[in-house]
């Protein structure tokens, strides 16, 4: 377990991870951690640009257990969590829940690396790559289909926080559209080739931003 479309998105070469003992103790408060997050926490758990730039990664000492659940991710005012169901905790990828301050914990994602993998795409147009759009924009559905139209869909997808989908052509980029009563949009790549030519496209549709 790699983490390749994370890797290749981020242009990370290198491990940056908590130590062993860390995951260990984790293990050990909470009888067990599925084995996606445990090697999540110990190939990318460090990285500030994927796990902290909007919404955030709990640290393996800073799990919160919410009745049935463990708490692992959080939205960056605690408004929204991200957990996993103590009973699922031995599984190796197990469904991911999504709650609004602890209550009701609704499906967020079918397994665990999904969730990871849509979360980086989300933290990765909020201003976590290298190349990034400064403004958000507000698109129209006839915008966002021409988007669509030259941009292909990313599989993964959020949908209990916002209705969130992604778009890219390469490996290094997205194009992030969040619903509303229309779309927000914002894009970034972490090559500055790719970014450009993103830009331009986009550019040429005259959106409005904030």
């Amino acid at each position: 377990m790699e983490f390749e479309v994370i890797r290749k998105l981020f242009n990370i070469k290198q491990n940056d991870g908590f130590s062993e003992n860390d995951i260990r103790k984790a293990c050990e408060k909470h009888g067990s951690l599925p084995f996606i997050l445990q090697e999540y926490y110990r190939q990318l758990g460090n990285y500030k640009q994927i796990n902290q730039t909007q919404n955030i990664l709990c640290q393996p000492s800073e799990l919160i257990e919410a009745k049935e659940y463990l708490i692992f991710y959080k939205e960056n005012q605690y408004v929204v969590q991200w957990a996993i169901k103590k009973s699922d905790l031995n599984k190796d990828n197990p469904p991911v829940y999504c709650s609004w301050n602890e209550n009701e914990f609704k499906l967020e994602s079918e397994n665990l690396l999904d969730f990871l993998y849509a979360m980086a795409f989300f933290q990765a147009a909020s201003w976590g790559l290298e190349y990034c759009s400064e403004d958000l924009y507000m698109i129209s559905e006839e915008q966002a289909q021409i988007i669509r139209n030259r941009y292909k869909k990313i599989d993964y997808e959020l949908h209990q926080w916002m209705n969130i989908s992604y778009y890219g052509n390469c490996d290094d980029e997205v194009i992030c559209m969040i619903e509303n009563s229309d779309y927000d949009m914002l894009y970034a790549s972490s090559n500055q080739q790719h970014f450009d030519e993103m830009k331009e496209f986009i550019d040429k549709l005259e959106l409005d931003s904030y």
